[in-house]
C-alpha cells in the first residue's frame, strides 16, 4: 500500500505541476510559475538522485526552467511600470 501512495502523490504533483505550468503560462503569473516548480521539484529530484545515467540526471532540467521562467516574468513586470 505504501508504494501505491507514493505513486499517487508522485503523479498528482506531476498533474499539478503541468496544470499550473499551463495556467502561469496563459496568465503570466509568475507566482503559478513558482508553484509550479516548486510541484515539479520533488518528482524530478527522485528521478535525479535514482540513477547514474546522464538520461536521468537531465531530469532536473524543467523545474529549473520553470523556477528561471518565473524568475523572468516577475523581472519583467517590475521594470514595465
Amino acid at each position: 500500500m505504501g508504494l501505491f501512495l507514493a505513486g499517487i502523490v508522485l503523479w498528482s504533483l506531476v498533474i499539478l505541476s503541468v496544470v499550473l505550468l499551463v495556467v502561469g503560462i496563459w496568465k503570466k503569473s509568475w507566482q503559478l510559475l513558482a508553484w509550479s516548480g516548486a510541484a515539479m521539484l520533488l518528482p524530478s529530484l527522485l528521478i535525479f538522485m535514482g540513477d547514474d545515467g546522464i538520461w536521468f540526471k537531465l531530469a532536473i532540467l524543467p523545474p529549473i526552467l520553470v523556477f528561471t521562467g518565473a524568475y523572468y516574468i516577475k523581472h519583467k513586470m517590475k521594470h514595465t511600470f
